[in-house]
């Protein structure tokens, strides 16, 4: 009987993870808006494909980069997307956004140094 309920979460824990991988269907597509650090603001584009892997790029951030950058890891939790990017700078671009009504995120990222919000 242990052996049994060990079995079955297993098969359930398995399951979660091969499934943990794809995007949420209203996450799908390119968010973009405004970012904001102290009197310094561009725009950003936050890209999450079916595969769970995403993108993002910059305008007027400087030590980041100018070029679109591959998101290296991406968890989906709920309504709260959790996110890392590699730029330019010596420390990685790590950002969670919230789902804020049906079509808005709001977020916030910490990126050599500095505090970034936007609201995409």
């Amino acid at each position: 009987m242990l052996l049994k309920k060990f079995l079955a979460v297993c098969v359930f824990a398995l399951a979660t993870i091969v499934h943990a991988d794809e995007t949420p269907q209203k996450y799908v597509g390119t968010w973009s808006g405004a970012w904001y650090e102290g009197m310094t603001s561009g725009t950003l584009w936050l890209t999450f494909n079916h595969e769970g892997k995403g993108s993002i790029r910059f305008t007027n951030l400087e030590k980041f980069g100018k070029d679109v950058t591959l998101l290296s890891a991406v968890h989906f939790l709920g309504n709260r997307i959790n996110f890392t990017a590699n730029g330019d700078g010596a420390k990685d671009f790590v950002g969670h956004v919230f789902l804020i009504g049906e079509d808005k995120f709001k977020g916030s990222a910490e990126y050599d140094g500095l505090a970034v919000t936007f609201r995409l």
